[in-house]
């Protein structure tokens, strides 16, 4: 299919521009200039009776440019010359004053008539400067909700159509192969693109815009070089519409870009989030599996050795520290399992409903005596509803919150557990009396291990992955974990928030 450049259109308010109506203007205009004319003959100068004439070539030539008006200025010269010159209803002209006034007033008619239509064209040009900053604006309202490529390519389809009323097709490469149709808008195509003239016009030129058969392309180009073409079936050689198509073809070109790119930094972003906590886990193992791995092998020399030597209890002890603290080191397996999950984004929802009761209940049981002789007092509200969870996740992180709160809080201190329902969702509070977390470190102590490599380490208590998996866990659900002073200042405060439930789909 031939291809060629589309040619530059003549100037707006150009000569060859104008309506036959505007001629027929013109005339009409000369001849109620007469009608004035000759009914002021009484009141005005001979002399005078030209600014009328020249007042009917003002206004031909601020409404239809200059080709009527030099029309009017002709046909006023000779109207005036007519109908008011002596001798009257002759082209003669007796008084050679009289002839440099008529050739004066054609002169200046044509100037004036020139300054209009210069001034009609500047007044043109605004508005299609206005209206294509409109069009330019309202599109860009758009683009800036479009949140992926198929909703720009979608906007750019409807706001060219809706602004040219013509059919609109944009083709884009599919992952780097031919070009496709990724969005489509306007009245139906009289006849499809040609396959091989928009194939050849991707791979020679990917400049434009250039014509294929009936259709006008525009590329999609930006930093990241082209990246589609947009098509417009029959589209007029004017310059006015093929300016704007390009303004509005280059503002997608660059929201492209932009998603583009966005979708690159969240994916570098997800990389360095996935290193920093393999880091972590790296860092962390021999911490938090070293003590009760000690303890274990501890305890079972112990027995292997001096079994004969202890009583009944010391054995009955020795054993219970290796139950302990092998369900210790369970946790952290575990912990260590969802982590994992979590950073490759492989955990997947196995929502139903659930209650929150079943589940504090469960993590308690779950933690056993590790948490010594603290004791945790629950008060989830009546009126509390089911939760449309994957249980088994968010118990996971309620033996987080609830083991953290343990390990920290003395021997004789309470655990309150709370539950209550909010404006837009579900919020649980595990609150304990231990040493609290200075309001700088609220934040910090869900992020790379910040407890757990400064304080925790040193008193032999690390926390492990728990409010880190927690607040993963959490967040899966679109949820969050935060922590708060404790109530009378004393202690910490780890709340949960959970979305309010909603219905169970279909089939769940």
């Amino acid at each position: 299919m031939p291809m060629h450049r589309m040619p530059a259109a003549a100037p707006l308010g150009g000569i060859d521009q104008a309506k036959p109506t505007s001629y027929l203007m013109a005339i009409a205009l000369v001849a109620v200039a007469v009608v004035l004319a000759y009914l002021a003959r009484q009141l005005l100068p001979h002399a005078s009776l030209s600014l009328v004439f020249l007042t009917s070539v003002l206004i031909v030539a601020a409404r239809a440019g200059l080709g009527p008006a030099l029309v009017a200025s002709v046909l006023s010269f000779l109207a005036f010359n007519f109908f008011f010159t002596p001798p009257e209803l002759t082209f003669q002209v007796d008084d050679d004053g009289d002839v440099s006034t008529l050739l004066f007033f054609l002169v200046m008619a044509g100037l004036a008539g020139n300054l209009a239509a210069r001034m009609h064209r500047e007044m043109e040009k605004s508005r299609a400067s206005l209206a294509h900053l409109s069009e330019l604006y309202e599109f860009g309202r758009g683009l800036s909700a479009a949140a992926d490529q198929g909703q720009v390519l979608e906007t750019l389809a409807h706001r060219l159509a809706v602004t040219l009323g013509r059919p609109v097709v944009v083709l884009c490469p599919d992952g780097g192969g031919p070009l496709k149709r990724q969005a489509s808008a306007g009245p139906p195509a009289q006849v499809d693109p040609d396959p091989a003239g928009v194939a050849a016009l991707w791979t020679e030129t990917r400049i434009g815009p250039s014509r294929v058969g009936g259709w006008t392309f525009f590329p999609l180009s930006a930093h990241r070089s082209a990246m589609g073409l947009v098509g417009v079936e029959g589209l007029e050689e004017s310059e006015g519409p093929e300016v704007l198509a390009r303004s509005l073809c280059d503002q997608a070109a660059l929201a492209l870009d932009r998603v583009l790119l966005v979708n690159d930094l969240s994916e570098a972003r997800l990389v360095s989030e996935t290193e920093q906590l393999r880091s972590a886990l790296l860092s962390s193992v021999s911490h938090d599996l070293r003590t009760p791995l000690a303890s274990i092998i501890g305890s079972a020399t112990s027995l292997l050795d001096y079994g004969e030597a202890f009583t009944a209890d010391n054995r009955r002890e020795l054993m219970a520290t290796v139950l302990e603290e092998s369900r210790r080191l369970d946790r952290y397996i575990q912990n260590l399992l969802d982590m994992t999950r979590l950073g490759q984004g492989d955990l997947q929802l196995q929502r139903d409903w659930v209650d929150l009761g079943d589940l504090v209940a469960s993590a308690l049981g779950r933690l056993g005596q590790s948490g010594g002789t603290a004791r945790a007092d629950v008060r989830i509200a009546p009126d509390l509803p089911l939760l449309w969870v994957h249980g088994a996740l968010v118990e996971q992180a309620l033996v987080n919150l609830l083991d953290n709160a343990l390990r920290f809080s003395p021997g004789d201190g309470r655990i309150t557990v709370e539950a209550q329902c909010e404006a837009a969702g579900v919020r649980i509070q595990v609150c304990d009396q231990g040493p609290g977390i200075p309001p700088a470190d609220r934040e910090k102590v869900f992020d790379m291990f910040y407890t757990a490599c400064q304080r925790d380490r040193a008193s032999g208590r690390g926390t492990g992955l728990g409010l880190a998996i927690c607040k993963g866990l959490i967040g899966a659900h679109g949820g969050k974990v935060s922590a708060h002073e404790g109530k009378g200042g004393r202690g910490t405060c780890m709340r949960i928030w959970l979305p309010a439930p909603g219905e169970a789909p279909e089939g769940s």
